[in-house]
């Protein structure tokens, strides 16, 4: 079932995946500033793009870009103590990059959900296999879904959206390593906060264990989230109706009782107007 194995992995995102990371490299020393950490005359070219095995080669390429964590000193005029650390910094992002295969990462999408809900969001990634029923330790009720990014051996996983509330369970500054069998597991609590279409951003990060603070990001992925006004009510009853003595039939019953005579004024009026004499 999981034809990505190691050799395979190696021999397919090695092969590509080489170009991934000289391109990976080559935009972290853009992004800082550094021209002098080009792939040397022996090393891959540089292409920003790289495709899963097995998928159409003329399809859509997966991207990836290269963030950092914390400023950099004043650019003005660099000191020599700053070209250093640039240099350090871009050849540490090499040697991150040279451990990087691709992986596979996989999570059931929580949509729909309700306003108000609390679920759990959970995600396995591995850099192998992530062994047999993994799957069944995955919370939810929709499908799984795989993707094949390109994985590490210490990663960090971000969860975010507008009108939501994200909690991180566990290792709070998410960062983990990610084996060759089994699965590094991420887990987060999300309780949307307003109803209609709400948008969650998953990203992946290749971090750095010692040395200068990086964050390589080598995936991201929007997750699309339908949130329903259902829970409202149940909201609604818990928080004043109850004290009452109303329960949820009771509110469905009077809302429905309210909605008939309202119709049926309306077309006794409509009737009324219909069969008036004319002058």
């Amino acid at each position: 079932m999981y034809a990505l194995g190691k050799q395979q992995l190696e021999g397919g995102a090695k092969a590509g995946g080489a170009k991934v990371m000289a391109a990976a490299v080559v935009a972290f020393c853009v992004a800082i500033g550094l021209g002098g950490c080009e792939p040397g005359p022996g090393g891959p070219p540089a292409t920003p793009t790289t495709t899963r095995p097995g998928v159409d080669p003329g399809g859509p390429p997966t991207t990836y870009s290269v963030t950092e964590t914390g400023p950099f000193p004043e650019e003005s005029t660099p000191a020599p103590s700053s070209t250093a650390t640039r240099v350090e910094r871009a050849r540490r992002a090499r040697e991150i990059l040279e451990t990087c295969l691709e992986g596979e990462l996989t999570f059931r999408p929580p949509s729909p959900m309700r306003q108000g809900e609390t679920r759990e969001f959970v995600l396995h990634l591995t850099m192998g296999d992530p062994g047999a029923g993994h799957e069944e330790k995955i919370p939810g009720s929709n499908p799984v879904e795989t993707r094949a990014p390109i994985v590490c051996e210490e990663m960090r996983a971000d969860l975010s959206g507008p009108g939501m509330d994200i909690q991180r369970a566990g290792n709070p500054d998410g960062e983990m390593l990610v084996p060759e069998q089994g699965v590094a597991e991420w887990s987060w609590w999300i309780t949307p906060r307003d109803w209609g279409r709400k948008t969650m951003t998953l990203q992946l990060f290749a971090t750095a264990e010692d040395g200068p603070d990086l964050s390589l990001e080598t995936f991201r992925e929007d997750i699309q989230v339908e949130i329903e006004l259902g829970y409202l009510l149940n909201a609604v009853v818990k928080d004043w109706a109850q004290p009452l003595g109303l329960t949820i039939p009771v509110l469905i019953g009077a809302i429905g009782a309210v909605l008939v005579w309202s119709r049926s004024k309306k077309r006794k009026a409509k009737h009324a107007a219909g069969t008036a004499p004319k002058e």
